[in-house]
């Protein structure tokens, strides 16, 4: 059986021969280059050149050797970041930083720094003029849509892999006004200037209808899986009153999500951290057939209920292994045993793909990462 044959038997909540396996199939199930660096002389290999995937979380592209030894069942159709349009790492004092498409700044310490944060906005306040004045992106040029196009048809017909990919160019319908203007500050609109908010959010939903139609009259016909991501939990619980989800963002989730099943039979994947338990009916609702990362560490995200009650009507891509506690801090005894417990509560009858919860972070100990893998492949044969 082959990869892709084998992700799309799973993702129809099938059985096939073994788990399938993600790393590196999207910019949310990939590793640090820190951890990465390190992985990769642990296991005796060699990559002449790190090329970067995602500047904000510093993933890097990941080497085919790489993947090949862990046997990872996705690749992903994504172009380097430093072939972004109009993108350009610059020095600012004691950080590196960049503006990213939308105008915003941010920023990562040039000694120690992990991760570029964002730190300066372009939209200062809650005003309709605002919003008047403000410079909206458009969809990426011609020219970088026909080297995606490119490399998805290089992969879909010269190798056998399911091939992940997206058309949003930029944070969620919630997640990229917060990022324009600031998280508080948008928390702030949507309770006291919901017309404000409401309307940022509708721009926003056009912009990425039009860039996904761009992306996908090219590239759907060679996806398996088509990627969206919108952060609404925390750790905790909702990082936004539902009634205001409900209400303001799930209708433009979904005629985003609508607008997408028109133009490819990719799945549609959901990628949203932190305690979803009570969102995933909403995303069933509105039609994404995968939810990720799993985070298992969050309140109420216990696997085997997860499975028991929404099982049958998404699948879990995550969720094999915890990343903010057993994955850094454990032995890799502790991760097999992790592993082998998160693939009794979610492979049964397919619907899981196996990967880490969200991004391997920095300074995870590579022995730990290889036991991850390793146990995956080995335990989750069906």
């Amino acid at each position: 059986m082959n990869p892709r044959e084998r992700v799309m038997l799973a993702l129809d909540h099938k059985e096939p021969d073994r788990i399938a396996i993600d790393l590196g199939g999207s910019i949310c199930s990939s590793i640090h280059k820190k951890s990465y660096v390190e992985l990769i002389k642990y296991l005796g290999m060699e990559v002449d050149e790190i090329k970067m995937a995602d500047y904000v979380q510093q993933l890097p592209y990941l080497d085919e050797g790489l993947l090949d030894h862990f046997e990872v069942d996705f690749r992903m159709v994504q172009l380097p970041a430093a072939t972004v349009p109009d993108l350009e790492i610059f020095e600012d004092g004691d950080y590196w930083a960049f503006i990213d498409r939308w105008g915003s700044k941010l920023h990562m310490p040039k000694e120690g720094g992990l991760y570029f944060d964002w730190v300066e906005f372009p939209i200062k306040e809650a005003s309709m003029a605002a919003l008047d004045r403000y410079h909206w992106p458009r969809s990426d040029p011609p020219g970088h849509i026909d080297q995606l196009q490119r490399q998805a048809k290089n992969l879909y017909e010269n190798t056998d892999y399911a091939l992940v990919g997206s058309g949003v160019i930029g944070g969620g319908i919630f997640e990229q006004p917060a990022r324009t203007m600031g998280l508080e500050n948008f928390l702030v609109a949507l309770l006291t200037d919901p017309k404000f908010a409401d309307r940022f959010m509708e721009q926003v939903t056009e912009i990425y209808i039009e860039s996904c139609n761009t992306y996908l009259d090219q590239i759907g016909k060679y996806l398996q899986v088509f990627t969206y991501w919108d952060d609404v939990n925390s750790q905790d619980g909702w990082l936004i009153s539902p009634d205001i989800y409900r209400k303001m963002i799930k209708p433009k989730q979904r005629r985003l999500a609508d607008a997408i099943k028109k133009k490819t039979d990719a799945k549609l994947y959901y990628h949203g951290c932190g305690a979803a338990f009570d969102l995933i009916p909403d995303l069933i609702e509105i039609g994404f057939d995968i939810i990720n990362p799993v985070q298992v560490s969050a309140a109420g995200m216990e696997t085997q209920v997860l499975k028991k009650t929404y099982g049958e009507d998404i699948v879990f891509w995550g969720g094999g292994v915890d990343t903010q506690k057993i994955l850094p801090f454990g032995t890799p005894a502790d991760v097999a045993e992790e592993v082998k417990q998160r693939i009794d509560d979610l492979a049964p009858q397919g619907g899981f793909v196996f990967a880490a919860v969200h991004n391997i972070q920095a300074d995870v100990p590579p022995e730990n990462i290889v036991a991850a893998f390793e146990t995956a492949l080995e335990y989750g044969k069906y």
